[in-house]
């Protein structure tokens, strides 16, 4: 792995930070939106935990 990182540099790495990130950023969004869909958080946590 350390012979690759000298020949090809930190650029691979860097773009599987960047794509990690934005997949993330993704999920908090989705995540937010449906929350508010199915009523806010704690109608959210409820039907997550199995209450709902």
């Amino acid at each position: 792995m350390y012979s690759q990182l000298r020949r090809y540099g930190w650029r691979p790495l860097q773009a599987v930070g960047h794509v990690t990130l934005a997949l993330a950023l993704l999920v908090f969004g989705l995540a937010c939106v449906g929350a508010d869909l199915l009523g806010g958080w704690e109608r959210a946590a409820q039907l997550l935990s199995g209450q709902g």
